[in-house]
């Protein structure tokens, strides 16, 4: 049996390579945080799925992403979703450029949970961003005073986030790693009995995540950006 084609609806690039695709499919209700969408024989994390609408959005660094208006094929989901059974009452949140989908939609899928849950989430980027922080208006106990750049696509839907940037000179955001910021965080007297670490991106990031996991006996669960 052929894979299923669907069309592409939209595609916006943004800086240091990243584009963000938004297709017509079926998969839309299938998909959960943490998977990724094969579109013509490369992989896209989920972003956002619209399953009444039948689109989901996806986001990819791609120099070829499809062109607007094209046929596609799509498959899957594929990937290990996060698994959220077992959420506790507070979550902290890292990505770095390659998990920013995965860990937006988780933002997005755990604000809806009920009893409410507590967010924080912190991404890891270096220049180009792909999206221009904005100062945030929500305030985060335990956190420098002076680091109040926030990822735009949480910051909308009021999920806490901050940006840390490495190799710093990026005005509002912590010149440091995620997870020394979050160590930071944590070291302030947050106690960790209540708390769940998800981490998605590259390996450089999920060993440090895994690292502070196990300093601080936090549950942590960690996804491998496809």
């Amino acid at each position: 049996m052929m894979p299923p084609t669907s069309g592409v609806l939209a595609k916006r690039h943004y800086p240091g390579g990243q584009t963000l695709l938004r297709v017509r499919t079926p998969l839309a209700a299938a998909c959960q945080p943490g998977h990724a969408l094969r579109i013509d024989e490369a992989f896209w994390a989920v972003l956002q799925p619209a399953p009444a609408q039948g689109w989901v959005d996806c986001l990819k660094h791609s120099k070829t992403p499809p062109a607007l208006a094209t046929e596609v094929t799509i498959q899957g989901p594929f990937g290990e979703p996060f698994a959220l059974a077992a959420v506790t009452p507070r979550a902290l949140l890292l990505a770095d450029s390659e998990g920013i989908a995965q860990i937006v939609f988780l933002g997005r899928t755990l604000r809806h949970r009920q009893p409410p849950i507590k967010l924080l989430a912190l991404f890891e980027l270096t220049p180009p961003l792909p999206f221009r922080p904005q100062p945030s208006k929500i305030l985060i106990p335990g956190l420098p005073a002076g680091v109040i750049a926030a990822l735009p696509l949480l910051e909308d839907s009021n999920i806490p986030s901050r940006i840390a940037c490495p190799i710093g000179n990026q005005p509002g955001s912590f010149e440091g790693t995620a997870t020394e910021l979050a160590r930071d965080w944590l070291e302030i007297g947050h106690a960790a009995a209540d708390l769940t670490l998800f981490a998605c991106g590259g390996k450089a990031l999920l060993d440090a995540a895994s690292g502070l996991a196990s300093r601080y006996k936090v549950v942590c669960q960690t996804r491998l950006s496809p």
